[in-house]
């Protein structure tokens, strides 16, 4: 999906089967649809409707507004929202980590420095973190304890994100050396070694459900999943954000996404796209 999502009335859609959908997309998801999705809509679907034995879409609607829709609600959900990732991608948040974010960390050993990647997809940008604050990059004597969380609402991505295996040209944005130190080669391209999944957990979670986490986090990435939500879910996500933080903690978004007015005295914008905690 590409471009800022706008509510729409439903009467605008062509085809009034992808309007259910994504009326139920937004219900469930805070997450909106323009009208000329339908295309898409029904592309990302087929393998759904395929693997929930549904004959068309009002099929599969009826599907998921009935109890017995429950389980195929996320994995609806995560085959609309699927958004492009890749290791290190936008360069410059893993640099601020390392240069910003380590610098600052005190780090005594017992105390794991806590980052959360929301939005995680396949896994390429969990991975990436803990890569960018362990050796060889960063001198063992500096590298903290890690607990790294990543999280997304579909479980298909999620199971592929724990078994760490990636096409070649997935890992084009790996060097030789780094691929050699983390990867080792599978028939059909890469699997991440033990040490590295080892690293990060993995959890199902919605964005727009109950939080549960036992504890605030040190850095949150959550870059380029905003913009998809209407003005609402927004505002509700970035207060959610800042109360998940602890005091001086890190939130790091997307180029398309900034802090809604309501934040300020509470988040600073230390760059464009990375916001610090006040209070």
């Amino acid at each position: 999906m590409s471009g800022i999502c706008v509510p729409s009335r439903a009467d605008a859609w062509d085809d009034p089967h992808c309007a259910r959908i994504a009326e139920i997309l937004r219900r469930e998801a805070g997450i909106v649809l323009r009208p000329d999705k339908s295309a898409a809509i029904r592309a990302r679907l087929a393998r759904r409707l395929a693997a929930s034995g549904c004959r068309d879409l009002a099929a599969y609607a009826d599907l998921l507004d009935s109890p017995a829709g429950a389980a195929e609600m996320p994995e609806m959900i995560s085959a609309l929202t699927n958004k492009v990732t890749q290791f290190f991608r936008e360069a410059h948040h893993f640099t601020f980590l390392r240069e910003t974010v380590l610098r600052d960390w005190h780090n005594d050993g017992r105390t794991p420095l806590r980052i959360w990647s929301a939005g995680c997809s396949s896994g390429q940008e969990p991975y990436s973190i803990a890569m960018a604050l362990s050796p060889p990059i960063v001198p063992p004597a500096s590298a903290p304890r890690l607990s790294v969380l990543g999280t997304d609402i579909g479980s298909a991505v999620l199971a592929r994100a724990e078994l760490g295996e990636y096409g070649r040209a997935e890992t084009g944005a790996l060097g030789a050396d780094m691929i050699r130190h983390w990867f080792e080669p599978i028939p059909t391209g890469l699997r991440a070694r033990r040490a590295l999944r080892s690293k990060v957990e993995f959890r199902r979670h919605n964005l727009l459900r109950a939080w549960d986490f036992p504890c605030r986090f040190d850095v949150i990435f959550c870059r380029n999943v905003l913009i998809y939500f209407d003005a609402d879910a927004q505002a509700q996500l970035w207060e959610r954000f800042h109360r998940q933080l602890g005091p001086g903690g890190w939130l790091l978004v997307g180029h398309s996404e900034q802090a809604p007015d309501s934040m300020r005295g509470r988040l600073r914008a230390a760059a464009p796209t990375i916001y610090q905690a006040l209070a």
